[in-house]
């Protein structure tokens, strides 16, 4: 299986073998012309077909082989709702499903792709029953799908980046998770994903990530972008006698961060009271390497256990085979 990840500033490409347990056989990745992608949605498609072109020529430890690919669409375009309904039929399900979705979403129906599936139920109520809806924009997928056909692929599923986080960072049977919080930190972007009784039950994007943080401290310390960004990545929240301006600077930049995130907690909360809370937080995203951003969790969430995701926890990684990637490594794809 050939799994491809299109995003602003990149493209990511993983083959994996099918078996009792899934091996990474190679992984691509390739920077994207700066303006490509903007906020999801594919602004110039030739220059994302030539950047997936060249992405399958940057593979290790060895060059993938087949056309047939899956492909994520970018969660700051779409969303993921568990929703309570009456007990019906199919068709109706369906019908109510649309209905219901219309108050979640600031455009109109005929401009995305929805799906649903129903969920276990796990209440009390036999004649109620949870159904998770997921949307996505049209604008998103049509020319994500284009650009990919345009490389010669044929794009054989498509699913919510969300989906992809989830199967990555917990365990494939997901009926004992409860009460999940995943936290992506990218690069422009954070997706908050919450996973309760065995299935996503909430999603929310916020528009700021890793690059926020290299902004705040490049404008605190009257620096240059890239600087920051090399200082971000060594000195980080750690105590430093010699560099503590520039602790002091990430760390208020990261502690405005995860403010921003417990806000969309309190939703989460208000939203799944009847659920079981929030019992854990999973880290993942290239920003979560930025050292001793967990200490930060910790201050906002003090009751609840914070630690890094590992994106390879359903993944064999053969050292013989040469495509070994460490677990910060494995957190950009």
């Amino acid at each position: 299986m050939i799994g491809i990840d299109v995003s602003d500033r990149s493209i990511k490409v993983a083959e994996v073998a099918a078996g009792e347990q899934s091996e990474l056989l190679s992984v691509c990745w390739t920077s994207l012309a700066p303006g490509s992608i903007k906020r999801g949605i594919i602004q110039d498609v030739h220059q994302v077909v030539l950047g997936v072109r060249r992405a399958f020529e940057s593979c290790s430890p060895k060059q993938v082989e087949g056309v047939e690919v899956v492909a994520s669409i970018p969660e700051m375009r779409s969303f993921v709702r568990a929703i309570e309904l009456p007990l019906m039929s199919e068709d109706e399900t369906d019908e109510a499903v649309h209905w219901a979705v219309r108050q979640h979403i600031p455009f109109d129906l005929d401009r995305v792709y929805l799906d649903w599936e129903r969920l276990a139920n796990t209440g009390e109520q036999l004649d109620k029953q949870q159904v998770l809806v997921g949307v996505t924009q049209r604008d998103v997928v049509d020319p994500l799908l284009m650009a990919l056909e345009g490389a010669d692929l044929r794009v054989v599923a498509l699913e919510l980046e969300a989906q992809a986080i989830v199967r990555s960072l917990l365990p494939l049977d997901k009926r004992g998770v409860e009460g999940v919080l995943t936290i992506d930190l990218g690069a422009t972007s954070t997706n908050i994903i919450y996973v309760d009784a065995g299935a996503m039950r909430y999603t929310a994007n916020l528009q700021v990530g890793g690059d926020y943080l290299t902004n705040e401290l490049a404008q605190t310390l009257h620096i240059q972008p890239s600087i920051a960004a090399q200082k971000k990545a060594t000195v980080g929240l750690q105590q430093s006698g010699s560099e503590q301006e520039v602790v002091e600077a990430l760390r208020s930049a990261t502690f405005d961060l995860v403010k921003r995130i417990e806000r969309v907690t309190r939703e989460i909360g208000a939203q799944f009271s009847g659920g079981s809370g929030i019992r854990a937080i999973l880290l993942a995203g290239g920003a979560a390497n930025l050292p001793g951003i967990v200490s930060i969790f910790s201050e906002v969430f003090p009751d609840i256990p914070v630690q890094l995701g590992n994106p390879l926890t359903n993944i064999v990684v053969r050292r013989n085979t040469m495509a070994a990637v460490s677990q910060e490594d494995a957190s950009h794809f």
